[in-house]
């Protein structure tokens, strides 16, 4: 027997990889998709769940990985959306010819188009014609059902293929409903332990089985043949579906979803959470005496053509409404709404064809919404030939910006956590660069604040908002095109730790091997704040985070940060500092020391600052300036400077005060035993000593 709960969408597919009893795991955060794999990660520490967790650098590498432990044997997991989806595209292009079964939750988010956090299907779309399983689910419970409905279906022999689960963000990924979850025990009698075919690396149980590069002759060959296998799907599909709903009592099951049909002469055709809305109003509709249905495609790959045609032949439908959440820019249709038309242009008498797009950017589409859809769709059953594609608009007029700049390049309502160091440091970032500079943002907290507000804004300088992994690119791009126009501007890089460590370390190590004369600053809170304190690179040991949790199995994280301060040192970068917003002096100093490196056109200039975190790390917001300070008086935080080549202690304590001060004073440190603390400060004796010797020295 299973249990009723609340639970949101993410927490149900959390839930439904936990009862598939998935055995590697990883992913990388991103906004709406987050909460599913920290929900995973306590799983893991609190010993629920006994599997591998990996803590890629970014979305590439994380689908990479999932894609090589499925091919490898295990039963793996990832998810991720938007940008993200965008960034890992080439892995997931190669994945179904690797024939590699793993499951990839989607929580839809508009992929670029002015960094919208909300649904729509413009992610998940872009990946159609790669080969993928597309479940798109309407419900919590369905978050949940499907993703073990997808392990056995792409686990069989027949199919072997990727499967995405894909759930409307927010709309469902932070909604909660109650939610059926299954007993594990029956969960097991449906779902088998994985098993090994022919398509494995496992030196155990294959013999040299090599993914070959196809000949250009056989591709075509080969396409045909992959064809077959995603039209076969569909059978190993009705029968999942149909044995998932027999065993648990679940209603929906097969490729679509029909709803009032009977009697109906015109038809909306829905997919995702929208259908929730559809269906109230289909009801009023019906109650109404208006003879409309609904059928909400289930998976739309392998797509369910048979079963549409079916539906509208025999019911004598006359008109038919295709909503979609996204929208195939030069078709002037949907995706969706181009593969109904395409099914029903071989019937004899077609219906009428209405595409009505709407819901983009994460916009409601409500039940009257609904209802004045059908209006139009009813209004056709008179015409005959009828193809349309309507847009379904909200318009809002947009309020003036509630701030002006004259003389100043920040002001006041950053809208950042009240005592966020971020703020403080990048409002003195603004004050020393001046009006002469470009921002370059890559999505972090301080850019949230800047672009989730439009009109208003606090920055009073030109800004652009980079791709995660490619800030530095977007700063080399404007930093040439000025030189070019012969103007001599300050192009700076405000990036977090993991656009700094890890996802666009890349991009940063490039610029800094060209010389390239910018100015990155690194305000490091120490894990990814902005999606809601990840684990990050730079991460201290032992810091609790939400993919770091404490539990019997796991302590917080297990590595010691990354230390950006010798890669920079290795790329021989002619300036490098680390700085803190409690020694504001100094922070000066070394920026102007920067802007000056740049000007003269020597290289890149680097400058790590801690900024501390109240939210993430866990300390009363009036705290931030004395966490800050205590972190450089312990020697957590030393303050540095490679200026050319020789190394320098920029403030010099006589002696160190306990690391204990700075620990206790936050949260994130608060499973900490007496010894782990000795351990961590007899670190910081040992990396102070080093950084006495170094003082005063060329290091090149």
């Amino acid at each position: 027997m299973g249990r009723l709960d609340l639970l949101s969408g993410n927490r149900a597919v959390a839930y439904g990889a936990k009862l598939s009893r998935v055995q590697v795991v990883s992913a990388y955060p991103i906004t709406p998709q987050t909460p599913i794999v920290e929900y995973l990660a306590d799983f893991i520490a609190r010993g629920e769940l006994d599997a591998e967790y990996i803590h890629p650098e970014g979305e590439h590498s994380a689908i990479a990985a999932a894609v090589a432990a499925a091919v490898a044997g295990a039963r793996a997991f990832t998810a991720t959306c938007s940008q993200g989806l965008g960034y890992g595209f080439e892995v997931i292009a190669q994945a179904p010819a690797y024939r590699a079964p793993l499951v990839m939750a989607v929580a839809n988010r508009t992929l670029g188009w002015y960094w919208s956090v909300a649904a729509d299907y413009s992610d998940s779309m872009t990946t159609r014609d790669l080969g993928w399983i597309q479940l798109y689910v309407e419900s919590c419970q369905e978050c949940l059902d499907g993703v073990i409905q997808l392990y056995k279906i792409i686990e069989d022999e027949r199919v072997l293929l990727p499967g995405m689960i894909c759930l409307d963000g927010f709309h469902l990924s932070h909604s909660s409903e109650p939610v059926d979850i299954p007993d594990q025990r029956e969960v097991d009698d449906y779902l088998p332990p994985r098993k090994l075919y022919r398509h494995t690396t496992d030196p155990t149980e294959s013999e040299g089985y090599v993914f070959p590069v196809i000949p250009t002759r056989l591709h075509t060959t080969y396409r045909r043949l992959f064809e077959g296998v995603m039209q076969r799907a569909k059978e190993v599909i009705r029968e999942a579906t149909r044995e998932f709903s027999e065993r648990f009592g679940r209603g929906a099951y097969g490729l679509l979803e029909e709803y009032r049909t009977d009697g109906a002469e015109a038809l909306l055709v829905t997919m995702g959470s929208m259908s929730t809305a559809a269906r109230r109003a289909v009801d009023r509709l019906r109650n109404r005496g208006v003879r409309v249905g609904l059928l909400r495609v289930r998976f739309f790959r392998p797509f369910p053509s048979e079963e549409l045609t079916k539906i509208v032949e025999k019911g004598g439908i006359r008109a038919v409404g295709i909503v979609d959440r996204a929208v195939s820019h030069g078709t002037s249709m949907g995706p969706l709404g181009t593969e109904v038309a395409s099914v029903l242009y071989a019937m004899k008498d077609r219906p009428n064809i209405v595409n009505f797009i709407a819901g983009m950017g994460g916009d409601d589409v409500s039940v009257s919404d609904f209802e004045g859809m059908v209006s139009k769709l009813m209004n056709t059953l008179n015409k005959d030939g009828v193809r349309e594609t309507v847009f379904i608009e909200h318009r809002v007029p947009l309020a003036k910006p509630s701030v002006t700049f004259k003389d100043v390049t920040y002001c006041p309502g950053s809208q950042l956590c009240s005592g966020c160091g971020a703020a403080l440091a990048v409002r003195h970032v603004l004050r020393i660069l001046g009006k002469n500079s470009v921002i370059v943002f890559p999505p972090n907290c301080v850019s949230a604040a800047v672009a989730m507000h439009f009109p208003s804004n606090w920055v009073g300088v030109p800004c652009v908002l980079a791709n995660y992994a490619a800030a530095a690119a977007y700063a080399r791009g404007l930093q040439r095109a000025y030189k070019y126009r012969g103007k001599k501007v300050y192009v700076t890089v405000i990036a977090g730790d993991g656009c700094t460590a890890d996802i666009g370390l890349q991009s940063l190590s490039s610029a800094a091997e060209c010389g390239e004369p910018i100015i990155w600053i690194n305000y490091d809170n120490e894990a990814y704040m902005n999606t809601g304190i990840q684990r990050s690179g730079t991460t201290p040991a032992k810091a609790w985070t939400t993919t770091t949790p404490v539990g019997p199995r796991w302590r917080g994280k297990k590595e010691l940060p990354k230390d950006m301060v010798s890669v920079m040192i290795a790329h021989k970068v002619p300036y490098i500092a680390t700085a803190s917003p409690a020694f504001l002096r100094d922070f000066e100093v070394k920026l102007r020391k920067a802007m000056e490196v740049v000007e003269k056109g020597e290289g890149l200039a680097y400058i790590h600052v801690q900024t501390p975190c109240p939210t993430g790390w866990r300390f009363h917001e009036s705290k931030t300036v004395e966490v800050a300070r205590l972190a450089v008086l312990t020697g957590m935080w030393p303050l540095i400077e490679v200026d050319h080549g020789v190394f320098r202690l920029t403030v010099k304590l006589p002696k160190l005060r306990p690391v204990a001060e700075y620990i206790r004073l936050q949260g994130r440190f608060r499973h900490l035993s007496d010894e782990d603390v000795a351990e961590i400060q007899e670190l910081t004796n040992k990396n102070w000593k080093k950084l006495l010797d170094l003082d005063g020295k060329p290091l090149w």
